[in-house]
């Protein structure tokens, strides 16, 4: 699109309101991209017909929350401040730039932060992957893991996409995936196996390619729902509960094994909080090193609690992965050279 077809005044309007509504990220991807990288259904243009771009906004979950998750002592303030309050507040943000864009003129479609819609033909997979949205908007790059990782916060944020008719100007440039280092770590710590390399996804986005771990999305969820003694392995969360898989299971059964058969403690905590559906694995983000990396960078250098990489094993010791100390120490004497 010719540059003189965009409205640049605006663009900044809309950027400098989403900081003022909190938002940590705010970016413009190109609807184009996204209509031809993602499948049918699930498009901008399945949305919203003559969408031309997608507002990206985001929230950083608290390190404090992933850390101290991660060295197997509470899972508590992640379920909260990384997803259950953590989506209403990303409610807010999406509701409020909607009405700003309706406001102007302009068609917006607020799609809510969690979750999957009735009747969708892809049961783990939201009406538009924000994790796209945020790679095409040029905030952020695709990690091994799948997730998308920011320079600013790693893998610690969550993003939502709003689309809308307005003629903003999007991302002039997309990252590489230099941002991960490939320390493999959320691979290996996934309870449920559930990403695998072998093959890895391909995702062609505006002219990028990019390659990440495979999920199995049913296995991940079975994890992530704490319906099994396996999740945080050695840690005082853990579920004490195994409840078995069961392959093409109904909504019913699917409803009883949340509600009937899951570890009492996991299900009358969320009864308290009206923390529904929170997760309780999270591994994958909190063993990232970008995140933690990204964490480093903006803590002041006398601010040392979560500074190391110790992190809970499933022996129960709380120590540096071998693999992560040897790419630290590989990482300190290519600086000195």
């Amino acid at each position: 699109m010719d540059e003189q077809q965009y409205d640049l005044e605006l663009t900044e309007r809309v950027k400098a309101y989403a900081k003022e509504i909190g938002s940590a990220l705010v970016g413009i991807a190109d609807a184009g991209i996204l209509n031809e990288a993602l499948e049918p259904d699930f498009r901008p243009e399945d949305l919203l017909p003559g969408c031309r771009c997608v507002v990206v906004l985001s929230l950083h979950i608290p390190d404090g929350a992933l850390e101290i998750m991660r060295r197997g002592k509470m899972n508590y303030s992640y379920n909260m401040f990384g997803y259950a309050y953590l989506n209403r507040e990303l409610d807010y943000l999406i509701y409020r730039m909607t009405m700003f864009l309706e406001n102007e003129g302009y068609a917006a479609m607020p799609i809510p932060a969690r979750g999957t819609q009735y009747g969708a033909r892809k049961p783990y997979f939201g009406p538009l992957s924000y994790r796209h949205c945020a790679v095409a908007a040029g905030l952020a790059t695709f990690g091994l893991n799948g997730l998308a990782l920011s320079p600013q916060f790693g893998s610690r944020q969550r993003f939502v996409g709003i689309p809308t008719t307005a003629p903003l100007k999007p991302a002039d440039k997309l990252m590489d995936q230099s941002l991960c280092d490939r320390c493999m770590e959320c691979i290996r710590n996934c309870p449920a196996h559930a990403l695998s390399l072998n093959p890895p996804h391909i995702c062609k986005l505006g002219g990028m390619t990019y390659r990440y771990a495979r999920c199995n999305q049913a296995a991940c969820t079975h994890m992530a729902r704490g319906l099994s003694t396996e999740v945080w392995k050695g840690a005082l969360f853990n579920p004490n509960v195994n409840v078995p898989v069961e392959e093409n299971q109904s909504k019913a059964g699917h409803y009883d094994d949340l509600w009937n058969k899951r570890d009492a403690r996991i299900r009358i905590s969320e009864h308290a909080e009206a923390t529904y559906g929170a997760t309780l694995c999270g591994r994958c983000m909190a063993f990232c090193t970008a995140g933690h990396d990204a964490m480093n960078r903006r803590m002041r250098p006398d601010q040392t609690s979560y500074q190391n990489d110790e992190v809970l094993h499933k022996d129960g010791t709380i120590h540096v992965a071998d693999r992560v100390a040897a790419l630290r120490k590989r990482s300190a004497r290519s600086e000195q050279e």
